[in-house]
């Protein structure tokens, strides 16, 4: 898709009154780079057009359903197809086709002085084998006395539709050689289970071991385990589910040697993962950078039961992402 489009992308950049900045695209209403006092919090990557056509969906929103969902889509008395790979498998809501790879319309405001970014697309009925037309919002700011990234996704259809929309920002924390060295802790008892022989969810159990986050734990322990456990992952891509749904506590905590990082949100779920794909891809953050180089925070919908829109209903869902300078 990439090439033969040959996709391009308007960027704005928005700041806050304490060092933060950030720059979004609108191919994707994406993540480009954030930055705070000059360094980098995310992965960048050092080529402008591999941002726009990488799979890896750096920095981009998620959908029209984030995560992995069966391409055999059946509600009520009707089947669709959605775009899948050849295990029957539906990714971020149809991998290169998907809204990741869809040029959004984008306007700059002003909410009392903060400033903000309003990323629209209009999604037309089966895009992707989706059903339904569906419109799409969605909306960075940065509150000028804090060091926040706000998302919030708005969506509303004519039809019946699932969607679950996320954002698929790799954090490498001021130039970090890899994140072993960071700490997670998560407000999680229970995980999505994979069926055997894939990554597709079928039931919730609780945390093995090597996926216990409830108290702060160190990246490198966990994922040394994981591989060990499930060499056929290798690495942290799992979708937790919430203990309890609360916006105004974080949900997520992320500690490195330089900040902390919360994640707060009224999703129910997040998922994780460690790019260690390996990759021949190059950031301005460090050169060479490959095994375990970022982390992807996701929060989203849970169980494919609760990811359904209702046709004419809002969909309204956030992630606040707070940063603590040490």
């Amino acid at each position: 898709m990439a090439e033969e489009t040959k996709l391009i992308s308007r960027y704005l950049t928005i700041s806050n009154n304490r060092g933060l900045v950030g720059t979004f695209s609108s191919l994707g209403a994406g993540v480009k780079s954030l930055t705070l006092d000059g360094e980098p919090l995310i992965l960048e990557l050092s080529d402008p057009s591999a941002f726009l056509c990488s799979p890896q969906f750096f920095g981009k929103t998620l959908g029209r359903v984030a995560g992995r969902i069966k391409s055999r889509l059946k509600m009520e008395d009707e089947v669709y197809r959605l775009l899948g790979d050849e295990e029957g498998i539906c990714l971020h809501g149809g991998i290169m086709e998907s809204l990741s790879f869809r040029e959004f319309s984008a306007t700059v405001e002003n909410d009392n002085g903060a400033p903000k970014i309003i990323f629209e697309y209009h999604s037309p009925d089966l895009e992707c084998g989706f059903p339904g037309n569906l419109t799409v919002r969605v909306i960075y700011s940065m509150p000028l006395n804090s060091d926040d990234l706000l998302i919030t996704f708005e969506a509303e259809s004519d039809k019946d539709t699932p969607v679950s929309l996320s954002n698929h920002i790799y954090w490498n924390i001021f130039r970090s050689e890899n994140v072993d060295n960071y700490t997670l802790k998560v407000n999680a008892s229970k995980y999505g289970a994979f069926k055997k022989g894939t990554q597709l969810i079928n039931r919730t159990v609780n945390v093995p071991k090597y996926l216990d986050f409830r108290n702060p734990s160190l990246l490198k322990d966990k994922l040394d385990m994981i591989k060990i456990d499930i060499p056929e992952i290798g690495t942290l891509d799992h979708c937790f589910l919430f203990d309890n749904v609360d916006g105004n506590n974080p949900q997520v905590i992320l500690d490195t040697p330089k900040l902390t990082l919360e994640t707060f949100t009224d999703y129910g779920a997040v998922n994780f993962y460690v790019d260690s794909s390996m990759t021949d891809v190059e950031f301005t953050n460090l050169p060479g950078l490959k095994r375990r180089r970022a982390i992807a925070i996701e929060p989203q919908m849970y169980p494919l039961s609760d990811l359904i829109l209702r046709g004419g209903r809002h969909y309204n869902h956030f992630i606040r992402y707070h940063i603590i300078k040490k």
